[in-house]
């Protein structure tokens, strides 16, 4: 969730991924296949800002 929303945000031109082994590999794909609905982006957003 967090690479998704992460890759959805205005601005980022790249996430950068560290995987280990091709099992995380394998999960961090996911996130880059995952689009988050507008709702959740916004909120992911609130929660991002309270902590900043």
């Amino acid at each position: 969730m967090a690479l998704a929303w992460v890759r959805q945000r205005p601005g980022v031109t790249s996430v950068i991924i560290g995987p280990r082994t091709l099992d995380q590999l394998d999960g961090t794909l996911t996130g880059f296949a995952l689009d988050l609905p507008a709702d959740a982006i916004s909120r992911l957003d609130e929660i991002s800002a309270a902590r900043a």
